[in-house]
């Protein structure tokens, strides 16, 4: 079987990309159910037939973006565990990684966010795997926090994860829906602290 160009291959994925871009755009203009795939397919400048080659619909599209965009944190995150700063440190640089992310692309954010919610097909199976990747990841920061010392012994992780996701899911939406022209990520330290320490004097 003769082996696919290089420069081939190249376009090919740079035209998927694009597709990929301007579906996040057109989702987060017009919402989910509202987006037509023939607008995503304008704003890639492909034909409306040419998605089909990539993609299978907008659900496909849409848990695309998902996975790879909680990949791509996950593995930038991960680095953040093995450090031998103090736990509230590390916990402070894995909130400013997620911070940084939403404040990259805050379409995409959106998107993730709120339209996921419209696809029915959203949490199946692969979605469920990908969100595992993520909840693992804070775990294994929960853990190492427990097993340097820094965490008590007899917390409940995946209680703490919850928690902690829910916390930042709630800053999240609530800098989307509302002023963004104030960071998010100098509240990192503050988020970390609070949460780290809860509300004990």
């Amino acid at each position: 079987m003769p082996t696919v160009p290089p420069a081939l291959s190249d376009s090919k994925e740079a035209r998927r990309r694009a597709i990929l871009d301007s579906a996040v755009r057109v989702f987060a203009e017009h919402g989910f159910f509202a987006a037509r795939i023939r607008d995503i397919a304008a704003g890639a400048s492909v034909a409306e037939g040419t998605i089909y080659l990539y993609f299978d619909g907008k659900d496909d599209l849409l848990l695309t973006a998902f996975r790879d965009k909680v990949a791509e944190f996950v593995a930038s995150a991960r680095d953040v565990t093995p450090s031998h700063a103090p736990f509230e440190e590390r916990l402070a640089r894995f909130i400013a990684l997620q911070f940084e992310s939403i404040q990259a692309e805050p379409a995409l954010a959106t998107v993730l966010l709120l339209e996921s919610r419209q696809s029915s097909k959203f949490y199946g199976g692969a979605v469920r795997d990908v969100l595992r990747t993520y909840a693992q990841a804070i775990d294994e920061l929960l853990a190492s926090g427990v097993s340097d010392g820094h965490v008590r012994a007899d917390v409940d992780i995946p209680l703490a994860r919850r928690m902690l996701i829910g916390l930042l899911e709630e800053i999240e939406l609530e800098w989307l829906l509302g002023d963004r022209s104030r960071p998010l990520i100098p509240w990192a330290p503050k988020v970390a602290s609070t949460f780290y320490r809860g509300l004990d004097r």
